[in-house]
């Protein structure tokens, strides 16, 4: 894509100091070169700069505070299906379910066509600009194309899975499975393209309790209620747990449907209309931006994820429940990052929409900082401890995972370090530019895999997984610097105001817990 129809996608108006005619006068000055504005407008100027930069600080505080929160329950939901499963399950089972939750979650994402992004990011803009019907215009154009994408992807996952998936993965009963899976594409795009949307207009209390590999936290409810009461009398087999995910999914897609719809025409009412004319936003716009960003999200998912299937078309199924549950503890140290991407990812199209690229990286650095510290806090114990941990969350089996743990944590760790990188790029308008690292990393983590795997079994994927993830950060980081202007890698200065950021947590605690009293 050329740099003018990259910059035509971008749906920003000009900057007023441009936008205006050329013969405008210029400020008048002193004879000794200063300004004749006044030091009151000045300041002026100052303070109103503070208090739009405080109140985005305070509105990514709430949101922070119930991301923390949702996350948190997913986690332990996330577990306890993982708890669940290793316990109902033989080995050998558990691992064809995480390598068809891999394919699941894999289709989930370009079932939305890049809608997921793509949308959040047009909607935001044209909120932080006062475009009302800027953004209802892009929640109808965004309507039509995910009805078609979500259907096509959902169709597509069944094929595969029914005419190549005992081929190449040597999965069998696939007539059952097959569909089952297809479903829950279905249900798992609706629900996270959806998420995504609630995240658009701030609202992350209900979006987070739908955002997660399986629906989120309300959906990992159901799915592990359904399993554990099953098992209760009698041993479920992986075809009636794979019944009992489809069916949680697929409870939730009328939730998350209303849901959008009141909140966005709330939000939106609650906006006062802009004075400038409306942008709105053409269909061939719309695919022109979401293509390549779903091609730099399946092709960030393959470098993330394609590992379990490297694994599941050549180690044997007992081999990749340990691969599969070494990662799934994993996860565990890069969840900070994820909270720190549910939170800003609506800021980020807002904040440069408006050119605050300072207040933008100050905010990306922070975040980035502070999940660092808390994903080092996590590492530690599973460093030191992996086969234990992995014993007691899995059972004795999964304790010979141990090195392999010990490997991923290292490529989790300079992911959260490198920060908000990729998001950062998609959406700012730099989305080939993802796509062109993801390229890179995707075929060359197939080949390393591939050669080591043969070579080295589980282990050598793990190595091969962590050096090619680790590049793909560090040049999302130095690609986002260069492209946007922004660094997003954490900043160990910051640190330095953890004090006065606790003292103002206290403080608002405190405040809050004497107007509960007075009351």
């Amino acid at each position: 894509m050329s740099d003018k129809l990259q910059n035509a996608t971008m749906l920003m108006p000009p900057d007023s100091a441009t936008a205006g005619p050329s013969h405008a006068q210029p400020p008048q000055r002193h004879p000794d070169g200063r300004s004749a504005e006044t030091g009151s407008d000045a300041s002026s100027n100052e303070r109103h700069l503070g208090s739009r930069l405080q109140g985005t600080q305070k509105r990514l505080f709430r949101e922070s505070v119930w991301v923390v929160g949702g996350r948190l329950l997913g986690i332990g939901t996330a577990i306890a299906i993982n708890v669940v499963l290793a316990r109902v399950l033989p080995p050998a089972d558990v691992g064809v379910f995480f390598l068809l939750a891999s394919i699941l979650t894999f289709a989930g994402f370009m079932a939305m066509f890049g809608l997921n992004a793509g949308m959040v990011r047009f909607v935001s803009e044209r909120i932080g600009l006062n475009d009302v019907a800027g953004a209802q215009a892009v929640l109808r154009q965004g309507t039509k194309v995910a009805v078609a994408s979500i259907l096509t992807g959902s169709l597509i996952c069944w094929g595969f899975l029914h005419f190549a998936g005992e081929q190449v993965f040597g999965v069998t009963n696939l007539a059952v499975l097959a569909p089952l899976v297809a479903l829950s594409v279905l249900g798992s795009a609706t629900i996270q393209l959806a998420a995504s949307l609630l995240r658009s207009f701030h609202d992350s209390r209900l979006s987070i309790l739908l955002t997660g590999q399986f629906g989120g936290p309300l959906c990992n409810l159901l799915f592990i209620g359904s399993t554990v009461a099953v098992s209760r009398w009698i041993v479920p087999s992986l075809e009636q747990v794979m019944v009992f995910c489809t069916i949680s999914l697929c409870l939730l897609i009328p939730v998350a449907i209303i849901s959008v719809q009141k909140i966005a025409r709330s939000r939106l009412a609650e906006i006062e209309p802009s004075s400038t004319p409306s942008s709105l936003l053409p269909m061939s716009t719309l695919l022109i931006v979401c293509l390549p960003l779903m091609l730099t999200q399946g092709l960030s998912y393959i470098t993330g994820q394609a590992d379990i299937w490297i694994g599941g078309a050549i180690v044997d199924h007992e081999q990749l429940a340990l691969y599969a549950a070494a990662r799934r503890l994993m996860l565990l140290i890069g969840m900070p990052m994820q909270l720190v991407n549910l939170t800003v990812i609506a800021s980020i199209a807002e904040l440069r929409a408006q050119g605050r690229l300072q207040d933008l990286q100050r905010i990306l650095r922070s975040a980035a900082t502070f999940a660092a510290v808390v994903a080092i806090a996590v590492c530690i114990p599973i460093m030191i401890f992996p086969a234990q941990i992995a014993a007691f969350i899995f059972g004795p089996f999964y304790a010979d995972g141990a090195m392999v743990l010990r490997i991923l944590c290292i490529g989790q760790l300079v992911f959260v370090c490198v920060g908000a990188a990729e998001l950062t790029l998609m959406m700012s308008g730099q989305h080939m530019k993802a796509l062109s690292i993801n390229i890179f990393t995707s075929i060359s983590l197939f080949i390393s895999g591939v050669l080591m795997t043969q070579q080295w079994g589980i282990v050598g994927l793990a190595i091969a997984w962590t050096s090619i993830v680790s590049l793909q950060c560090i040049g999302f980081c130095l690609s986002a610097r260069w492209s946007v202007g922004v660094w997003t890698v954490m900043d160990v200065r910051v640190l330095r105001t953890g004090r006065e950021i606790l003292a103002a947590v206290r403080a608002k605690f405190k405040k809050a817990n004497n107007i509960g009293s007075l009351e």
